[in-house]
């Protein structure tokens, strides 16, 4: 049945185009997906590496020419004790003093393999204590450095009995100026022949600058401001380094410099 132009007709048209009008502006807007802050694409974001072949590294699977994996990347943060025994996650750029006690925390986005080497330096640079492989530790997961996406590691993870504190251990700064050096390397695959060139715990320097050398990383650093939820941490100093070279993404070293200040006697 048609409606004709009768007064009756006309009103019922009104009432309805009031009633659409009303309806798309009561009508919620689209939603769209927000996207979280910081660079959380980094961390789990795949991309397309060519596999590069490297001696002395043995793969837990067939390595293909081209996988498509997040590109490797490294959190680290810096924890320092606080007055009341807690954790403060602490600048890792700020000079720290004789009394500071810190810890460091380190995780990856994916499954690899993790080697942790520690060294003390003057502050002219010169090491005067030599470096030694902390991680993998017999006494820390049984001597395994496989680690698992999002595994955190702290470290130290052991101290001898009577220097723990409530069973947390901590790193004492130095009471001279200089700095505590910690060198991480990440692998996709296992390096065999670190522990040939490690001797009592000591890691030999000029094998140090050989794997520096074999690698041809290119390093971004970032500080993501995510929430644990979107895989970042809870403070404000997380740091991130990533291999950005996809041609070469077999492995991440960084270097992490905890800076310390000599004791005034004054």
């Amino acid at each position: 049945m048609r409606c004709t132009s009768s007064p009756s007709c006309r009103t019922l048209g009104w009432i309805t185009t009031v009633v659409a009008l009303l309806t798309a502006v009561a009508a919620p807007a689209p939603s769209f997906p927000q996207k979280p802050s910081g660079s959380s694409s980094v961390w789990t974001e795949e991309t397309k590496v060519e596999r590069k072949a490297k001696p002395n590294r043995k793969s837990r699977r067939p390595r293909p020419k081209v996988e498509k994996v997040p590109l490797l990347t490294l959190e680290y943060r810096v924890l320092k004790r606080g007055q009341d025994g807690t954790s403060i996650e602490a600048n890792p750029l700020t000079l720290f003093h004789a009394k500071d006690r810190v810890r460091v925390a380190v995780k990856a986005n994916q499954d690899g393999y993790l080697y942790i080497i520690n060294q003390t330096e003057d502050q002219n640079g010169n090491v005067v204590v030599k470096p030694r492989l902390i991680f993998p530790d017999s006494r820390i997961k049984d001597g395994q450095n496989f680690v698992k996406m999002n595994e955190e590691i702290l470290l130290p993870a052991f101290c001898s009995p009577g220097y723990d504190d409530h069973g947390v251990c901590w790193w004492k700064m130095d009471d001279k100026s200089g700095s505590e050096t910690m060198i991480l390397i990440f692998s996709r695959d296992l390096i065999t022949d670190l522990e040939d060139n490690t001797v009592a715990g000591v890691v030999k320097q000029s094998y140090i600058a050989q794997l520096k050398a074999g690698s041809d990383q290119r390093k971004k650093t970032s500080r993501p401001d995510l929430s644990p939820s979107q895989g970042g941490g809870a403070g404000r100093y997380i740091t991130w380094v990533t291999n950005t070279n996809t041609k070469d993404n077999e492995e991440l070293i960084e270097t992490i410099s905890l800076n310390h200040a000599e004791t005034s006697h004054n």
